[in-house]
Formats: C-alpha cells, sequence, structure tokens
C-alpha cells in the first residue's frame, strides 16, 4: 500500500540463477500518465537471419542490460499538444503546429479558424473530413470506433525538432521533470520486456490487436488514427500501450540519430514488429508520425 506496482519480467536461461533488487516506488515518484519499467536484462535486436535484419535494420539479438526509466503510457495526445502550442508566442506556435502535404498515406493539418479554435483536418483517399474544436471526428467506410474524440489522437505531423521542443517543454515548466525522447533500447525494453517477442503481447497479431492497415479492412478512407488506448490488446507486459501501430515514434539512437520505431495506421504486420526500426531525417513531417516520452528515473 502506498507503493506503485512494479513489473519485473525476467529471462532465465536453463540452470542460470539470477539475484534480483527491485526498487519500490511511492505512488506519487512517478509523473501522472507514465510508467516505471525496472532497470534490467533483456533481448535486444532480432534473432532473423541477415536478410530479414536488412529489412528492418536490426542488430543481431543480444542482451541488453538497461537502466531504470519512466515511459509515457501512450502516446502524445493532441490535447496535450495543443495545451502546448497555446502556451507558445505566436510565431512559434505557428512553426511548431501539426502539418503534413497529403502524400501516399494522407495529410493532415491543425489550425485556428478566424474565432481562434482549433480545427484538426484529415485527407485520406482524396476526402476531406474537418472536426473543430469538441466536435467528435467521424469516420466513412468503418465497422467500429466510427466516431472519435480527435483531441484523443496521437498528434502527427510534426518533427523531431518539435517533438523535443515540446519534451523540453514539459521539463522547464514541471509537468514532467526530465522529459526525453525514448531511447531506441529503452523504447524496446518497453516494448518486449524480456524475452524475443514479436509484438509487445505476443507472437500472433490479430486484426483489432493493433490499429494498422488490416484493421478497418484496408479500406482507404476507414485509414486514420484511433485514440490512444483503443487497443489494449497489445498492450506490452509493462501496461503501455500502442507501441505498434496507430504512428510511428521518434526515438534516439547512438548509431542513427533518428529513428522511427512501431509502425502505424497504414503499415502492415513486418512494420510493426518490436525489432523493426526505420531511420528518420531531421526533416520529416507526415500524417503517419507522433511521439512518445520517456524520462529518467530519479
Amino acid at each position: 500500500p502506498g507503493y506503485t506496482p512494479v513489473r519485473y519480467p525476467v529471462l532465465l536461461a536453463r540452470g542460470e540463477r539470477l539475484e534480483l533488487g527491485l526498487e519500490l516506488l511511492a505512488a506519487g515518484d512517478i509523473p501522472a500518465g507514465f510508467v516505471y519499467v525496472p532497470a534490467g536484462r533483456f533481448l535486444y535486436g532480432a534473432p532473423q537471419g541477415n536478410a530479414i535484419r536488412r529489412t528492418i535494420a536490426a542488430p543481431p539479438q543480444h542482451p541488453l542490460e538497461v537502466p531504470a526509466f519512466w515511459i509515457a503510457r501512450t502516446e502524445v495526445t493532441m490535447d496535450e499538444y495543443m495545451a502546448y502550442l497555446d502556451a507558445l508566442p505566436s510565431a512559434e506556435r505557428a512553426d511548431r503546429r501539426p502539418r503534413s502535404p497529403a502524400g501516399f498515406a494522407g495529410g493532415l493539418e491543425l489550425d485556428r479558424d478566424p474565432e481562434g479554435t482549433w480545427v484538426f483536418v484529415l485527407t485520406r483517399a482524396g476526402v476531406v473530413c474537418r472536426s473543430r474544436g469538441d466536435q467528435r471526428f467521424r469516420y466513412r467506410g468503418r465497422p467500429r470506433r466510427v466516431e472519435q474524440d480527435w483531441g484523443r489522437f496521437p498528434v502527427a505531423g510534426v518533427t523531431i525538432a518539435d517533438a523535443r521542443a515540446y519534451a523540453a517543454w514539459l521539463d522547464a515548466t514541471g509537468r514532467v521533470p526530465g522529459a526525453r525522447l525514448c531511447s531506441d533500447a529503452e523504447w524496446e525494453r518497453a516494448a518486449r520486456g524480456a524475452d524475443d517477442r514479436t509484438y509487445p503481447h505476443g507472437d500472433q497479431l490479430d486484426d483489432d490487436d493493433a490499429n494498422r492497415d488490416r484493421t478497418y479492412g484496408q479500406v482507404p478512407v476507414a485509414f486514420g488514427p484511433d485514440e490512444v488506448g483503443s487497443h489494449p490488446a497489445s498492450d506490452s507486459v509493462f501496461g503501455v500501450a500502442d507501441l505498434i501501430g496507430n504512428v510511428w515514434e521518434f526515438v534516439d539512437s547512438p548509431a542513427h540519430a533518428i529513428l522511427l520505431r512501431g509502425g502505424a495506421w497504414y503499415q502492415g504486420n513486418m512494420s510493426l514488429w518490436a525489432t523493426n526500426r526505420w531511420a528518420g531525417e531531421p526533416q520529416l513531417r507526415d500524417a503517419l508520425t507522433g511521439i512518445r516520452l520517456c524520462a529518467t528515473a530519479r
């Protein structure tokens, strides 16, 4: 009582002896909306051969020790990011606002109307859908989750510089001390626990386990983000939601300055493998890429 639950997945070799020292954290020690991932060992990288590993840009599988950290249970939402935008000077707000041209997967834009109300616009297959203020977003061609709160959609259409600036604002304002992008190893530890599972919840991915290309029957106008946490079947062993599907997530890596992890609502199963990586670039800004944050445990 009075302490936060700590989940500690363990993988042991035959005959191995492992001694663990677990630190229990008081319930108020963890930032709101974050979960604690204790320091520990896990299998990092892909077990497949070189051809597959080159395709998903993963290193050979090997044990890796990662220090304790906090990770946000969900991707950063539009509501959370709009609170940040509202705190910025007008010029910086215009520069940091989410936007992406209508490319192969679709376009996205967030802007204020003349009355100062935020308006969300999503374009797929030439169909433009708008929601203003607290209006619910309505999808066409979907059998479920037809109407959603777009403020709970993951923010997308931002660059990695925008993501880092948002994290710095959370840190500077004391909302999330030490907020930052996750490292590549932290992200994979949060997604895989300790073993070599293919997805955060195991080795099988059913159609509604995550928001990906087949979730809504590959109907072009049905593609798009879901409210964060809409697919609890694929929560990780630590209780982290949407580590696969919905939007790609920026991570930092020593080998590649910018990496994307987790796949998105337009991608297939292989893109959603917990070992898959996609190299990004500073100018990347699209409707499929968003933000998840970590913080160093203190």
